[in-house]
Parts: C-alpha cells; structure tokens; sequence
C-alpha cells in the first residue's frame, strides 16, 4: 500500500509538472515577446535613455521564443532614428493598440539628432576664421548657422537663449551648458567665444 500511494503520488508530480511546462510553452508567443518588449520601461523599472543595457538585459531575460529573440536583436541592429517606426509596425501586425517603447525610441532619436547637431554647431571647423571675428560678427554667425542647420526645438532655441546673454563669456558658458546636457565633453566655440579677435599677419 505504501508503495502504491508512492507511485501515486510520483505520477502526480509528474502530471502537474508537465502540466505547468505545457501551459509556459503554450503561453510562449511571438506577440506576447512583442509585448514585453513594448512594456519594457514599465515592466523592468529601467529607462531606455538612462538604462539602456540593464533594460536590454530584462528584456532578453523575458523573452520566451526564438523570434522574439530575433526581433530583439534586428531592432538593435537598426540605426537609432529607424528603431520607432520599424517597432510600432510589428507592434501593430502583432494585434497590440499601442507601444510604449515606441515613444521611448522616438524621444532617443529625437535626443540623438539634437547632440549630432549641438556637436557641430560646437566644432571650429563650422565657423572657419572664427578668432577672426568681432563679438558681434561671432554671434551673427552662430545665428546664421542656426538658421541654416537646426532642425530640432533644442537646437532651434538656442538662439534666442543666446540673445540674451550679454557678454561673450556667458555665451560661451551657455554653449558648454548646453552641450554638456547632451554629454558633449568639449565646445570648442564656446572656448574661442571670449579669446580677443586674432590680428591678421598680412598686410
């Protein structure tokens, strides 16, 4: 009788454990990887612009099937500005209404565009002959490349922020606070913004 109860209750276990690794891999879809990776933020407590690996990292912890899995790593492999709208398709051919990645890799692009911008706005080699300009010519300068090149509200405003300084070393301070937002380590307009005009050697 013991033995019997023994094998009884060993079929049980077996029956229930099955009965669980069934209903995981049941469970285990392709829209439901997809919804795990739309809900990363939120489910993970890591910000996509402040956590990236870690967040990277929850997210292949979750991921149940090998498509998912493949999904995640084309996704990586997409330029930055590329990941939203490739993420809110599949999204959508998944069945799911919204994605709240999808917003998170549009606010990264967006800050990506904005440091590629601030970057050469920061570079000498825009302003050739920089030095050479009267305070006033330097600022009318950066306000006509502003004009020229920026594309993104960050970058855009800037020039109306920098009429308001009124000296060159609190324009200058403002470029590097700038810049240093975007985690730009050196400005170097902003370096050559109070340095005294640089006098011509000819004649």
């Amino acid at each position: 009788m013991p033995l019997n109860r023994c094998l009884f209750v060993a079929a049980l276990g077996l029956l229930l454990g099955t009965a669980v690794i069934a209903d995981r891999l049941l469970g285990a879809t392709y829209a439901h990887d997809i919804a795990i990776l739309c809900n990363a933020e939120a489910g993970s407590g890591f910000a996509a612009g402040t956590n990236a690996a870690r967040l990277t990292t929850w997210i292949q912890d979750h991921m149940q099937t090998a498509e998912g899995g493949r999904l995640l790593a084309s996704l990586r492999d997409l330029p930055l500005d590329e990941r939203a709208g490739w993420l809110e398709q599949r999204s959508r051919a998944a069945g799911l209404s919204s994605c709240s990645m999808v917003a998170a890799y549009e606010e990264l692009a967006r800050r990506w565009r904005s440091k590629q911008e601030l970057q050469r706005l920061c570079s000498a080699f825009s302003f050739p002959d920089f030095e050479k300009l009267e305070p006033p010519e330097r600022l009318q300068a950066i306000d006509e490349w502003l004009v020229l090149n920026a594309s993104t509200s960050e970058v855009r405003l800037l020039g109306s922020r920098l009429h308001r300084t009124e000296t060159a070393a609190e324009l200058a301070e403002l470029l590097r606070d700038e810049a240093g937002d975007f985690g730009i380590l050196t400005c170097d307009v902003a370096k050559l913004l109070p340095l005294p005009i640089k006098q011509s050697c000819g004649p």
